[in-house]
């Protein structure tokens, strides 16, 4: 295996690393397979470096992580919504979550807006959906978001502040859902609050409930609000995302050694469930509303 062909092997690992932790590895006749699992997705790219050149072939049925790996290493650029639909010509928003779906470590929402002129300039920078980048890539384009859009709002709810809330949210009778459209409409308030002459926002869909847009529309009554599906593919919920997402991984490193640990595990796998039974070993089982999500099925194996 050449040098250059072994280079262009680390880069497609740290792509797919990007998206999902590649779980299983390979040397091949004529080249290279990564396997990389997530829940039940599994997704299989084989690089080859023959005679007539490199080439990728993805195996695995169709799904969300396919797409998500394959966008990350074809680095395919996002398309945002202001070149779609004419009601966001000038300055919208948008707001996206990280950690949703993560038992160590907080719950983050963020909130940005762009005009037509910084939408250009994160998209020649590379920001796209945080969960086509790696967690590199994320970190050094934070400061490039906070630097170049109209304004924006971070929002974290630590372990301990977020455990607290999900069970007064869960005693009132609502899930997790509730919590989430609290953090939308409180960041994304912060940042329109601040720039009256901003036409909406754009929400990442995460319910086919209208409470948030129905909150937001009595505070700001001159804005259209819109949520949808794989909202990220917009210049303003793409930044969103890759703020809050730099922010849980913080998060992450600055718990790590509070736990005793090198590094908290990502995710809701194995790995963090092992991870939070040393811990509760360690520090006792109470100390763990500080590290993770209490209502995961992790912890009740523990």
């Amino acid at each position: 295996m050449s040098n250059d062909f072994s280079a262009y092997l680390a880069e497609l690992r740290e792509k797919l690393n990007g998206v999902a932790p590649v779980s299983a590895e390979k040397d091949i006749n004529y080249g290279h397979q990564f396997t990389v699992v997530r829940g039940n997705e599994k997704t299989v790219l084989t690089a080859y470096d023959g005679k007539k050149g490199r080439r990728l072939v993805w195996g695995g049925a169709e799904s969300e992580l396919r797409s998500a790996l394959q966008n990350a290493v074809e680095d395919k650029p996002v398309s945002f919504l202001a070149q779609e639909e004419t009601v966001w010509q000038g300055m919208w928003a948008g707001s996206d979550e990280s950690g949703k779906g993560d038992f160590f470590g907080p719950l983050v929402v963020a909130a940005v807006i762009v005009d037509d002129t910084t939408a250009v300039k994160l998209q020649a920078a590379g920001v796209r959906d945080c969960k086509s980048l790696s967690d590199k890539k994320v970190l050094q384009l934070e400061d490039v978001i906070k630097e170049n859009v109209v304004a924006f709002s971070v929002l974290e709810l630590k372990p301990h502040i977020y455990n607290m809330r999900y069970e007064q949210v869960k005693a009132s009778g609502n899930n997790l859902n509730q919590l989430l459209g609290y953090g939308h409409v409180a960041a994304l308030s912060q940042v329109l609050v601040q720039h009256g002459e901003c036409k909406g926002a754009l929400i990442d869909q995460f319910t086919q409930s209208k409470a948030v847009l129905n909150s937001l529309k009595e505070k700001f009554p001159h804005m259209i609000f819109k949520q949808r599906p794989k909202a990220e593919s917009d210049l303003a919920v793409a930044a969103a995302s890759v703020l809050a997402r730099a922010k849980f991984l913080r998060s992450m490193e600055e718990l790590a050694p509070l736990a005793g640990e090198e590094e908290l595990p990502k995710g809701g796998g194995e790995l963090a469930t092992a991870c939070a039974q040393r811990i509760a070993e360690r520090l006792g089982k109470a100390e763990l509303r500080k590290f993770v999500k209490l209502h995961f099925a992790n912890y009740q194996k523990i």
